[in-house]
């Protein structure tokens, strides 16, 4: 069915095409907004066209998001090629498959106008919810594959960009409120005016609450961000900005096949573990400012100073314990850039990024439990798993030079080091084992260092098309957690022999433009070595080390077409193959009667990795009535592994989505929505996780509708 789904949408493209090319009048809006597409600011935080990039940078604008009017965003981001984020229990939470299976781990980089959401010491797979999504927000850009010179740890398989709106040449106020099903309530504002000549201020705020379509996976809400621009003469501005947030959100888990069957609602979670009734809590604050200058067209320089706050506290569901978990992290940094404009056209950037976090990690037993099966034990109330500071410095200087080798052929070429110190300080007062198969370690530091080199040729075959050859490589520091929390069987001294994640990534790509068609198409192959992997030495001790090879391959599509005033449409495709070419885990392990229970993965596929995702979306705005925008939207992902032994496939599943936008006027909108049109049963995501069936499912039929007021 799903294949079906592709074939027809392939044909369709095919087919409006040539219909397309016959029907090229496209009104003067219209090619403004498709042309505005063709600039990012993510590769190198100025503006550039994208067919003068070698690399695959793709975005969702204002007026589509405004269509999409999203509750997640999930709702927008994946009609980007390649890109699948999945929204978690129906809340705010996400994981992330770009160029790698639904994963959990740190090789994205999620950024708000160009600085990190987060630490890379400390990664959380949800940073996106820090983000100003729900109140001001103008674009999204991902950079996918590796980063560019001007990105370090995390920046592996890509770079996910929020940027905020700019603030209006004109005193602006909109306000917007939001239902749905489930108790799904939104309200959200913003105001943006000139204080002065050379003063601007914009305001923006946003409160949700949702009951959620399962058991206990209600969320609420609030976000507040803030933007003063200033320009200090016609070469100089200083950009201030806040973002502000607010989150706690009730916990469910996955399902068991059965309940996942006959009783998708259900929070996966037991009585006793409802009767305490979990949750997450999360507080982000963010300060930034950022001063640019251009003298004399030749030198550019920006300077970008921060301070985050952030904190997660919850109840870890997944352990039959239910331990408490807090954490916080404080943040300081600086990213300090210069481009020099040469007389000959060539560019050259230079640049040092410094930071510097304080993350405290606390977890304890909230109760007294006795847990039973495997590994029953008695958990006392009052009793620490771990309590703990990491201090982590990075430092990051980097070079890149850009400069054509003839008309058309553009080279570009960066170097990137890489430095980063923990500095790990134990508080529990115990060292050794502390019960429960836990162990607690020593004061310690711990050192990390990567020289990434990344090349690149873009040739223009016209001047709107493309072609290009990228090489990168990049890294993944490992997070704190893993490094610091170790378990009894685990060899803390192996800690100091732990290297980052490095990964290769060599790509080909083209693009062409017209202004009412462009596609894309980015083939790829991205090779992580020294994956970290769990391994025993003789004394059946287990410890981590670098000794896995990975390779992710694919290609990826992105077709939009206006095939007349009234209709558009775009795809997108990627088809990807996700191999374990070294892969052993638990070498050296063995069971009482001496046999082995090393697991050798090696030519095996990755699970949760999708053999394709594919997004269509068919707009239709009609020329006599074009206050009207409507949208059908198909999403389809394909079958994969539900774990790494291969030993079950899921088949994947296709949903449909319709939107509506009405412009009453120039001041009021409505919008309208139906996500999951036909009431599909479905998994989000399936797996097998120690030996059990593991489902999400998805949401069921959901109507939702917003009206917006501006002034």
């Amino acid at each position: 069915m799903h294949r079906n789904i592709l074939k027809l949408s392939a044909m369709t493209i095919a087919f409006t095409g040539s219909w397309g090319s016959l029907h090229a009048e496209i009104i003067d809006d219209k090619q403004k907004e498709i042309k505005l597409e063709r600039i990012t600011v993510t590769a190198s935080r100025r503006e550039e066209l994208n067919t003068d990039l070698a690399m695959s940078v793709q975005g969702v604008n204002g007026k589509e998001l405004d269509l999409d009017d999203g509750q997640h965003l999930a709702e927008s981001i994946n009609s980007i090629s390649g890109v699948l984020l999945n929204q978690l229990q129906g809340a705010q939470g996400h994981n992330t498959a770009i160029r790698m299976p639904i994963n959990y781990g740190g090789y994205y980089l999620y950024l708000q106008d160009n600085i990190p959401l987060q630490s890379p010491a400390f990664f959380n797979h949800n940073a996106l919810w820090w983000s100003s999504f729900n109140s001001n927000i103008s674009r999204i850009e991902v950079l996918k594959g590796a980063g560019t010179a001007l990105y370090g740890s995390g920046a592996v398989a890509a770079t996910i960009n929020i940027l905020s709106k700019s603030i209006a040449k004109k005193r602006q106020t909109s306000t917007e409120f939001s239902g749905g099903e489930n108790n799904y309530k939104k309200f959200r504002f913003s105001h943006s005016r000139q204080l002065s000549e050379n003063n601007s201020i914009r305001v923006s705020g946003s409160t949700l609450k949702n009951d959620g379509w399962r058991d206990h996976t209600g969320s609420n809400r609030t976000e507040i961000t803030a933007r003063h621009e200033y320009q200090i003469n016609k070469n100089q501005t200083l950009v201030n900005s806040i973002i502000a947030s607010d989150l706690e959100q009730q916990m469910s888990s996955g399902l068991s096949e059965e309940t996942f069957n006959n009783n998708p609602t259900d929070s996966g979670l037991s009585d006793a573990v409802l009767a305490t009734d979990p949750k997450r809590k999360s507080k982000y604050f963010r300060f930034a400012s950022k001063w640019t200058n251009y003298i004399d067209n030749e030198l550019y320089i920006s300077l970008i100073s921060y301070y985050r706050h952030h904190t997660n506290n919850y109840t870890a569901t997944w352990n039959n314990n239910m331990p408490i978990v807090e954490s916080s992290v404080n943040s300081v940094g600086l990213l300090a850039m210069f481009g020099l404009d040469h007389q000959d056209d060539s560019e050259t950037t230079f640049g040092l990024d410094i930071e510097l976090s304080e993350g405290d990690q606390f977890s304890y037993q909230p109760m007294t439990i006795t847990t039973t099966g495997w590994g029953g034990d008695t958990f006392n109330k009052g009793e620490r798993f771990y309590d703990d500071t990491t201090r982590y410095l990075g430092i990051s200087p980097y070079a890149q030079h850009k400069r054509s080798l003839t008309k058309n052929l553009t080279l570009t070429a960066g170097l990137r080091y890489d430095y980063a110190n923990y500095d790990f300080d134990n508080h529990l007062g115990v060292v050794g084992d502390i019960g429960h198969g836990a162990q607690s370690l020593a004061d310690r530091q711990n050192s990390f260092t990567n020289l990434s080199p990344k090349v690149s040729l873009n040739y223009h075959l016209s001047d709107k098309s493309s072609i290009y050859l990228r090489y990168a490589n990049s890294f993944r520091l490992p997070a704190t957690g893993s490094l610091y929390h170790l378990k009894k069987s685990d060899s803390s001294t192996a800690i100091d022999d732990i290297k980052p994640e490095l990964s290769d990534t060599y790509e080909f790509g083209y693009k062409i433009n017209f202004y009412f068609a462009s596609f894309e198409m980015a083939a790829y192959s991205m090779i992580v070595d020294d994956a970290i992997v769990n391994a025993y030495n003789d004394s059946g001790i287990r410890y981590q080390t670098n000794a896995g090879k990975i390779t992710h391959r694919g290609i990826e599509l992105s077709a939009n077409w206006q095939l007349n005033p009234s209709f558009d449409v775009s795809l997108a495709y990627s088809r990807v193959k996700h191999k374990f070419d070294e892969f052993i885990i638990d070498s050296g392990r063995v069971d009482q009667q001496g046999n082995s229970r090393a697991q050798n993965y090696s030519g095996n596929e990755m699970k949760m990795a999708p053999e394709y995702i594919a997004n269509l979306r068919l707009r239709y705005q009609p020329v006599k009535f074009s206050a009207l925008s409507c949208m059908l939207e198909i999403q389809s992902i394909g079958d994969y592994w539900m774990d790494d032994e291969n030993s079950r496939n899921y088949n994947g599943y296709t949903v449909a989505n319709l939107k509506f936008r009405y412009q009453a006027n120039a001041q009021l909108s409505f919008n309208a929505r139906m996500t999951n049109l036909t009431d599909k049963k479905y998994a989000q995501q399936a797996e097998i996780s120690y030996g059990r069936n593991k489902f999400s499912p998805g949401a069921p039929r959901t109507m939702y509708f917003s009206m917006n007021y501006q002034w």
